[in-house]
Protein backbone atom coordinates (compact mmCIF):
# COMPACT_ATOMS: atom_id res chain seq x y z
CA UNK A 1 0.00 0.00 0.00
CA UNK A 2 3.10 2.53 0.90
CA UNK A 3 4.05 1.83 -2.53
CA UNK A 4 0.97 2.65 -4.31
CA UNK A 5 0.61 6.47 -2.14
CA UNK A 6 4.46 6.72 -3.02
CA UNK A 7 4.02 6.18 -6.87
CA UNK A 8 0.88 8.35 -6.71
CA UNK A 9 2.78 11.40 -4.76
CA UNK A 10 5.51 11.11 -7.46
CA UNK A 11 3.04 11.53 -10.06
CA UNK A 12 1.36 14.26 -8.77
CA UNK A 13 4.68 16.05 -7.95
CA UNK A 14 5.64 15.40 -11.69
CA UNK A 15 2.63 16.23 -13.04
CA UNK A 16 3.04 20.28 -11.48
CA UNK A 17 6.04 20.50 -13.39
CA UNK A 18 4.16 19.22 -16.97
CA UNK A 19 2.71 22.00 -19.11
CA UNK A 20 0.57 21.54 -22.69
CA UNK A 21 -0.16 24.48 -25.08
CA UNK A 22 -3.72 23.71 -26.78
CA UNK A 23 -4.69 26.15 -29.54
CA UNK A 24 -8.63 27.58 -28.65
CA UNK A 25 -11.15 26.87 -31.90
CA UNK A 26 -14.56 27.03 -31.15
CA UNK A 27 -15.22 25.12 -33.99
CA UNK A 28 -13.50 21.53 -32.53
CA UNK A 29 -14.31 19.86 -29.90
CA UNK A 30 -11.96 20.52 -26.85
CA UNK A 31 -9.30 17.84 -26.19
CA UNK A 32 -10.10 15.12 -23.77
CA UNK A 33 -9.68 15.53 -19.68
CA UNK A 34 -6.89 13.35 -19.90
CA UNK A 35 -4.76 16.04 -20.62
CA UNK A 36 -5.29 17.21 -17.05
CA UNK A 37 -4.33 13.86 -15.71
CA UNK A 38 -1.15 14.68 -17.29
CA UNK A 39 -0.37 17.75 -17.35
CA UNK A 40 -0.46 20.56 -14.02
CA UNK A 41 -0.80 23.57 -16.72
CA UNK A 42 -2.60 24.26 -19.60
CA UNK A 43 -1.86 26.93 -22.04
CA UNK A 44 -4.39 28.09 -23.95
CA UNK A 45 -3.69 30.07 -27.45
CA UNK A 46 -5.65 31.85 -29.70
CA UNK A 47 -7.94 32.76 -26.57
CA UNK A 48 -11.54 34.66 -28.53
CA UNK A 49 -13.23 37.37 -26.36
CA UNK A 50 -16.55 34.78 -27.17
CA UNK A 51 -15.04 32.68 -24.59
CA UNK A 52 -13.79 34.86 -22.06
CA UNK A 53 -17.83 35.85 -21.67
CA UNK A 54 -19.22 32.91 -22.15
CA UNK A 55 -17.01 31.12 -19.48
CA UNK A 56 -17.52 34.29 -17.00
CA UNK A 57 -21.19 33.91 -17.62
CA UNK A 58 -20.35 30.23 -16.79
CA UNK A 59 -22.51 29.22 -20.05
CA UNK A 60 -22.21 25.26 -20.05
CA UNK A 61 -23.30 25.05 -23.27
CA UNK A 62 -20.34 25.87 -24.46
CA UNK A 63 -18.17 22.94 -24.65
CA UNK A 64 -14.66 24.88 -24.23
CA UNK A 65 -16.73 26.30 -21.03
CA UNK A 66 -16.86 23.04 -19.51
CA UNK A 67 -13.75 21.85 -20.71
CA UNK A 68 -11.92 24.73 -18.50
CA UNK A 69 -14.13 24.56 -15.44
CA UNK A 70 -13.10 20.89 -15.66
CA UNK A 71 -9.35 21.38 -15.61
CA UNK A 72 -10.12 24.27 -12.58
CA UNK A 73 -12.04 20.89 -10.60
CA UNK A 74 -8.65 19.16 -11.96
CA UNK A 75 -6.67 22.25 -10.07
CA UNK A 76 -4.76 22.78 -13.39
CA UNK A 77 -3.03 26.07 -13.67
CA UNK A 78 -4.45 27.74 -17.19
CA UNK A 79 -2.81 30.45 -19.01
CA UNK A 80 -4.93 32.11 -21.26
CA UNK A 81 -2.35 33.84 -24.11
CA UNK A 82 -4.07 36.92 -25.25
CA UNK A 83 -3.30 40.73 -27.39
CA UNK A 84 -3.31 43.58 -25.22
CA UNK A 85 -6.65 44.63 -27.24
CA UNK A 86 -8.36 41.81 -25.16
CA UNK A 87 -7.76 43.17 -21.97
CA UNK A 88 -10.36 45.13 -21.61
CA UNK A 89 -12.90 42.68 -22.01
CA UNK A 90 -11.63 40.92 -19.38
CA UNK A 91 -13.87 41.18 -16.12
CA UNK A 92 -11.52 42.44 -13.34
CA UNK A 93 -12.84 39.88 -11.20
CA UNK A 94 -11.97 37.96 -13.44
CA UNK A 95 -8.54 38.91 -13.31
CA UNK A 96 -8.72 38.91 -9.23
CA UNK A 97 -10.20 35.90 -8.58
CA UNK A 98 -10.64 33.22 -11.46
CA UNK A 99 -7.71 30.63 -11.68
CA UNK A 100 -6.87 31.53 -14.91
CA UNK A 101 -3.25 33.95 -15.73
CA UNK A 102 -4.15 35.89 -18.91
CA UNK A 103 -0.97 36.62 -20.59
CA UNK A 104 -0.55 39.37 -23.24
CA UNK A 105 2.14 38.97 -25.87
CA UNK A 106 3.65 35.51 -24.75
CA UNK A 107 5.67 37.86 -21.80
CA UNK A 108 2.48 40.11 -20.03
CA UNK A 109 1.01 38.61 -17.11
CA UNK A 110 -2.36 40.80 -16.45
CA UNK A 111 -2.69 41.98 -12.97
CA UNK A 112 -5.08 43.90 -10.75
CA UNK A 113 -5.15 45.14 -6.79
CA UNK A 114 -7.87 44.90 -4.70
CA UNK A 115 -6.80 48.07 -2.65
CA UNK A 116 -8.07 51.05 -3.32
CA UNK A 117 -4.77 52.40 -2.83
CA UNK A 118 -2.00 50.95 -4.92
CA UNK A 119 1.40 50.91 -3.38
CA UNK A 120 4.94 50.53 -3.71
CA UNK A 121 5.13 47.46 -1.99
CA UNK A 122 2.63 45.75 -3.65
CA UNK A 123 3.50 46.88 -7.53
CA UNK A 124 7.50 45.75 -6.15
CA UNK A 125 5.76 42.31 -5.56
CA UNK A 126 4.65 42.06 -9.08
CA UNK A 127 6.04 40.58 -12.10
CA UNK A 128 7.99 42.56 -14.88
CA UNK A 129 5.85 43.82 -18.08
CA UNK A 130 2.61 43.12 -16.01
CA UNK A 131 -0.12 45.07 -17.53
CA UNK A 132 -1.77 46.22 -14.39
CA UNK A 133 -5.73 47.09 -14.39
CA UNK A 134 -7.37 49.15 -12.49
CA UNK A 135 -10.52 51.14 -12.24
CA UNK A 136 -10.54 55.18 -12.23
CA UNK A 137 -11.45 54.98 -7.92
CA UNK A 138 -8.15 53.03 -7.09
CA UNK A 139 -5.78 55.25 -6.65
CA UNK A 140 -1.73 54.75 -7.19
CA UNK A 141 0.69 56.15 -5.08
CA UNK A 142 3.89 58.44 -6.59
CA UNK A 143 6.49 55.45 -5.42
CA UNK A 144 4.26 52.92 -6.78
CA UNK A 145 4.55 54.73 -10.43
CA UNK A 146 8.13 55.23 -10.55
CA UNK A 147 8.57 51.20 -9.75
CA UNK A 148 6.04 50.82 -12.39
CA UNK A 149 8.27 52.86 -14.50
CA UNK A 150 11.03 50.69 -13.62
CA UNK A 151 9.51 47.75 -13.72
CA UNK A 152 8.29 48.40 -17.32
CA UNK A 153 4.49 47.86 -15.87
CA UNK A 154 1.74 49.59 -18.02
CA UNK A 155 -1.29 50.48 -16.28
CA UNK A 156 -4.54 50.56 -18.01
CA UNK A 157 -7.54 52.81 -16.27
CA UNK A 158 -11.33 51.31 -16.31
CA UNK A 159 -13.77 53.92 -16.46
CA UNK A 160 -15.79 51.09 -14.27
CA UNK A 161 -14.73 48.70 -12.18
CA UNK A 162 -15.14 45.77 -14.61
CA UNK A 163 -15.00 45.73 -18.66
CA UNK A 164 -16.60 47.55 -21.15
CA UNK A 165 -19.50 44.92 -21.91
CA UNK A 166 -19.89 43.87 -17.96
CA UNK A 167 -22.24 46.96 -16.10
Amino acid sequence: MDNLVQQVMQRLEERKHTSVEVTFNHQVAPPSEQIFLINGKVILKDISIELITDLYSMEKTNAWVKWVLEGISYDVKFYFLINEQMVNFIPRMMILDWPILFVVNNESPVIASYNRMITREEIAAKPDKSILVRYQKQHITDEALDICNYKKIKIKIRTEENCIWRE
